[in-house]
């Protein structure tokens, strides 16, 4: 049989998947299915050794990725996965996942987001560049995460970026977020023993 060129296996790929759950009217009509994200707990080392406050900033992400729908991706064909939303727009997700990753380490004096209007000696800006299913050889969840740390005096004293993938046994909601929620812990693990090395 021939072979689906690129641009088809993304289409091909959510079409099958809304085969699964029934007729596409069916998929429109009925409420999209709402999944979360989870913050990494257990870390080991060091307790807190910094009483320095640290604000998390609400992270910038380009708009396909700045929603609540579930990306899937096949090159530069971006579709979303049927059926299924976060609880909430990505960012700002993310950005709660952040703070209690850093608060589950016990780490740093304080944690907190931009909007609880915190006076912080430190700031964590953060950019979404990718948070998606990648169809292209097989389902997988991709995460990356660039960070940056930032002193009172808007020096930069840190900089890097995260990646982190799973595999994803199907394009559905269950699986698609089982396995992004994989990647992002193991980011978000990354960037707290980064984070906390330079606080």
């Amino acid at each position: 049989m021939r072979a689906l060129p690129i641009q088809g296996r993304l289409i091909a790929a959510i079409a099958a998947a809304a085969m699964l759950g029934g007729c596409s009217s069916m998929l429109r009509d009925a409420p999209l299915a709402t999944y979360d994200l989870s913050a990494p707990q257990g870390f080991s080392g060091r307790a807190a050794t910094s009483k320095g406050v640290l604000v998390v900033e609400l992270p910038t992400a380009i708009q396909t990725v700045d929603s609540n729908r579930m990306v899937a991706r096949s090159g530069g064909q971006v579709s979303y996965v049927p059926g299924s939303q976060w609880t909430d727009r990505l960012p700002s997700l993310v950005q709660t996942r952040i703070v209690q990753s850093f608060e589950n380490a016990g780490r740093i004096g304080s944690v907190g987001r931009s909007q609880d209007r915190l006076s912080g000696d430190y700031q964590l800006i953060t950019d979404i560049r990718a948070f998606e299913i990648d169809v292209e050889g097989g389902s997988t969840a991709r995460v990356e995460i660039a960070a940056k740390i930032v002193d009172r005096r808007g020096k930069v004293r840190s900089g890097r970026v995260f990646e982190a993938s799973a595999p994803a046994s199907a394009i559905t909601g269950p699986a698609a977020s089982t396995a992004l929620d994989t990647a992002l812990g193991q980011v978000l693990t990354q960037m707290v023993g980064w984070g906390s090395g330079h606080i």
